[in-house]
């Protein structure tokens, strides 16, 4: 949350035995697993995080594929799969995870309407994001675990939790999130200020359990993989006759 999408990956499946391996149930599961992560088949019974994986900086998780982790993790909201998040796709996927109707149509054009032409692969003003572009859109007072490519940095995660999990628990509470809010912010950056403080209220209202997030929810967060986690939750509440979304 790369390269610009100008020209081919440096290595590209060319078949499927290239993509899942040899015809066998493992590369079958391997598979399922990736279509999972890209988003493919929402439901309970395909969820896959990819934090079970492991990986160094400049790496990306197996089930992530050729995505960054900025990119996966933006990548929810890419409902159709075709590389372009657009205003409708981003105002669906924020109400996928349970944020209310006139929260996520004001979100959805903020989001839009700020990362939009960073993104774009012209100057053209628009309400669309493009997500092979999505590092473009970093903005200052972010913790810096995304890096300026958009890949995940360890490093910068581990000193996340060193420096603002001050009860030593393996979670960040309310007002640890303050604390790193205020510590990290840009002064010379009021707008980037105020989209870090309002990304992390956001997520702590929507996955924050027992007054916390723990280090497991925000590995997530930053591979993509939890908002699968929460749309899945919301399905399974539908399900069981819950509350409407």
């Amino acid at each position: 949350m790369s390269e610009l999408n100008d020209g081919p990956r440096a290595h590209e499946p060319t078949g499927a035995s290239e993509i899942y391996g040899s015809p066998d149930g493992a590369g079958a599961e391997r598979g399922a697993q990736e279509r999972a992560a890209r988003g493919e088949g929402r439901g309970p019974e395909t969820f896959v995080s990819a934090s079970a994986t492991s990986d160094v900086h400049g790496a990306r998780p197996a089930a992530l594929g050729e995505k960054t982790a900025l990119e996966a993790h933006s990548a929810f909201f890419d409902r159709n799969h075709d590389g372009i998040i657009t205003l409708g796709e981003t105002y669906e996927g924020l109400r996928a995870i349970g944020i209310g109707r006139v929260l996520s149509a004001w979100f959805a054009l903020v989001i839009n309407g700020v990362l939009g032409l960073p993104t774009s692969r012209s100057f053209v003003p628009t309400l669309s994001i493009t997500l092979a572009n999505i590092h473009r859109g970093k903005h200052a007072s972010d913790t810096g675990v995304y890096d300026k490519d958009g890949r995940f940095d360890p490093v910068k995660f581990d000193e996340l939790f060193a420096r603002w999990d001050r009860d030593r628990d393996g979670a960040l509470s309310a007002r640890e999130l303050v604390a790193r809010t205020l510590g990290d912010r840009d002064f010379l950056d009021v707008l980037g200020f105020l989209a870090s403080a309002g990304e992390w209220a956001v997520l702590y209202a929507l996955a924050g359990k027992g007054g916390k997030l723990t280090r497991e929810q925000l590995r997530r967060m930053y591979d993509g993989t939890l908002f699968y986690e929460l749309e899945r939750e919301k399905q399974a509440a539908r399900s069981a006759g819950g509350a409407p979304a």
